[in-house]
């Protein structure tokens, strides 16, 4: 690995572009593509921090003549849930029910699950007599209804999950885990990026609608 850049967020996923390099040109980039592919990071204090994900682009960057130069983009299985839309109804399910059949069509890459609050949260369940997808992505769709209740979505690392990571569908963010640096330090510091620090920092924070 040569470098890597990327964005992660509650309820919508994430890509990595990872720039990788190879002694061998002209590799099959079509052979990569849906391949399960882990990144793997060392922090401060040693640890490594596993990012896994499924590869949906890849680029050949060119040669040198010594060492050939690659791009692959990192992606969770929902990002398939984004390519294409879809029109249809559900009559007399439950929130659970409808999500987890949108998420079946994906087998057997899908794996998901409910965090336990969510029960609680969402007490009996009452069907919904029609819900409708409309020229909708199946991403949209699930991220309408879980944000009419009050729901959000995280990834998990699973390594026995085909894609090497489920969503976990949660109602409370305080009861989520904490990063482990976050919660070994007392918190990740904040501060300007002149600074020189040992362990894991944020240098910039913002805000947008």
């Amino acid at each position: 690995v040569e470098r890597w850049s990327g964005s992660e967020r509650l309820s919508e996923g994430f890509v990595w572009w990872v720039d990788v390099l190879s002694t061998q040109a002209g590799l099959p980039l079509e052979a990569w593509l849906g391949r399960r592919a882990t990144l793997y990071t060392r922090l401060a204090d040693g640890d490594e921090s596993p990012r896994t994900g499924l590869i949906h682009d890849a680029y050949a960057l060119g040669s040198d003549g010594g060492l050939a130069r690659y791009r692959v983009g990192l992606v969770p299985w929902t990002w398939w849930l984004s390519q294409g839309r879809h029109s249809r109804v559900f009559q007399e399910r439950t929130l659970v029910q409808i999500v987890e059949a949108v998420f079946a069509d994906y087998a057997p890459m899908a794996s998901w699950q409910w965090s336990e609050e969510t029960s609680a949260f969402l007490g009996q369940g009452r069907p919904r007599s029609y819900c409708v997808q409309y020229r909708e992505s199946d991403l949209d769709f699930v991220q309408r209804l879980l944000a009419e209740e009050g729901l959000g979505w995280r990834l998990q690392e699973a390594d026995a999950s085909p894609g090497g990571h489920r969503v976990v569908v949660f109602a409370d963010s305080a009861a989520q885990p904490q990063d482990p640096g976050s919660a070994q330090g007392g918190g990740l510091r904040y501060h300007r990026s002149d600074a020189t620090e040992a362990a894991d920092s944020v240098l910039a924070i913002g805000a947008t609608r």
